[in-house]
């Protein structure tokens, strides 16, 4: 946090680094303004700043099965029979969903619920969130254990431990 009420953008005493911090409530709503500023800066220190040829303004977002009419439903089956499973009733997610989540970067439970809405329906992820964690565990080529809620300090699962014993209180 800023020792001021205020904004700290500018340059810092090292070449080529800005310091952008203190941006509290406001910030979201100046990011543009702030980042066509910080980009101006660093052009001034001498930062060559090329444009994406291939940069896309709008990104095609994840399907929605839940927002397709019967028929799209249908053709979206036999294009892929990953739209047929369905892994979260409450919010009518497929696998499809999910796996698209995960090829564009979901990585957590969180990762998913905020991308597809798994887990956000009635039950709160009392049926899709095993089915979500098998999908996640069996894409990334990780176990379980690996996996968390929301990243480090959320896991889910710890590796057995054999030395501990049943009734335990672990």
């Amino acid at each position: 946090m800023a020792d001021s009420d205020d904004f700290v953008i500018g340059p810092s005493s090292i070449k080529g680094f800005i310091n952008v911090a203190g941006i509290q409530s406001p910030g979201l709503t100046a990011a543009p303004a702030i980042a066509t500023y910080v980009a101006k800066m660093l052009r001034g220190e001498g930062l060559a700043l090329d444009e994406k040829t291939d940069w896309q303004a709008k990104i095609e977002g994840p399907p929605r099965f839940a927002l397709m009419s019967a028929e799209e439903r249908r053709a979206a089956i036999s294009r892929d029979p990953a739209f047929g499973r369905v892994v979260c009733r409450c919010e009518l997610v497929t696998e499809a969903e999910v796996l698209y989540a995960i090829k564009h970067g979901a990585r957590t439970l969180d990762g998913i619920k905020f991308r597809v809405r798994a887990g956000m329906g009635r039950c709160q992820g009392g049926f899709c969130t095993s089915r979500v964690l098998d999908l996640l565990s069996s894409t990334l080529g990780v176990p379980l254990t690996e996996l968390t809620k929301r990243g480090r300090g959320s896991e889910l699962f710890y590796p057995r431990d054999d030395r501990i014993a049943p009734g335990d209180g672990l």
